[in-house]
């Protein structure tokens, strides 16, 4: 797949944007996502000329979905890592409790809540995020591995090595080596979405690209993929702190 990044200035506004190219694909689609950013799907012979002058006739479109997007954004909870925070896990939502220790300073999931024990009032923000991120990457890599290993018997691949990343605009990626790399934060979202993540970058270990036949062998496995993906991409913002 080609990338091109260009700008469009609609007034006093600066649209930046980029162009995902691919032979295989007929039309062109623009995208606003709020992670992505302002993104077009599109074939290999239209200009960047051609495109920027697209996202200038959509730009007020463009500028009001931004709007909407940042006010989401926004209205999403400041975190602050105190006791009656919650996170979510697995599309659940789980109330933090910080508890003082003499003795101990660790991190366990019981009733429904992550106990953090802490025994220093130090840096108390920075250990209970740092707590939380070895939490999430431990739970993460446990279920991604078994998540892995049941698409891929299912698409008769033998199971890839897999690496946690904190790839900031992108779930999931493979490498020529065969080795998947999947951003942590997957592990906030419902199984469902995790399962798409998943299926998705072991069906690139068959097709490089998004190819039909790329489609195609994912349908076979997931066949309301397009639902999922679409969920992903309006609520993936939600699963970051």
């Amino acid at each position: 797949m080609i990338v091109e990044k260009g700008t469009v200035l609609f007034g006093k506004r600066k649209i930046n944007f980029f162009v995902k190219r691919s032979k295989k694909r007929k039309t062109i689609s623009i995208f606003v996502d709020p992670v992505e950013g302002v993104f077009l799907r599109t074939p290999l012979k239209p200009t960047i000329k051609f495109l920027s002058k697209l996202i200038h006739s959509k730009a007020a479109w463009i500028l009001d979905k931004q709007r909407r997007i940042n006010e989401v954004m926004e209205n999403l909870p400041k975190r602050e890592f105190i006791t009656g925070e919650t996170f979510l896990y697995l599309g659940r939502q789980i109330r933090l409790r910080i508890l003082k220790s003499k003795n101990k300073s660790d991190i366990t999931v019981k009733g429904g809540r992550f106990l953090v024990n802490l025994n220093s009032d130090l840096n108390t923000i920075a250990e209970v995020r740092n707590k939380l991120i070895h939490w999430y990457k431990k739970h993460a890599k446990i279920i991604l591995a078994k998540r892995v290993k049941i698409y891929a018997k299912k698409l008769k691949l033998i199971v890839p090595e897999i690496i946690l990343a904190n790839q900031s605009k992108r779930w999931g990626s493979c490498n020529h080596k065969g080795c998947i790399r999947f951003n942590w934060h997957i592990i906030m979202a419902p199984i469902s979405l995790i399962d798409y993540i998943v299926v998705h970058e072991l069906c690139h270990l068959k097709h490089v690209n998004h190819s039909k036949d790329f489609w195609k062998i994912l349908g076979t496995i997931i066949p309301d993929y397009e639902i999922r993906r679409e969920r992903l991409r309006k609520e993936g913002f939600k699963y970051c702190f």
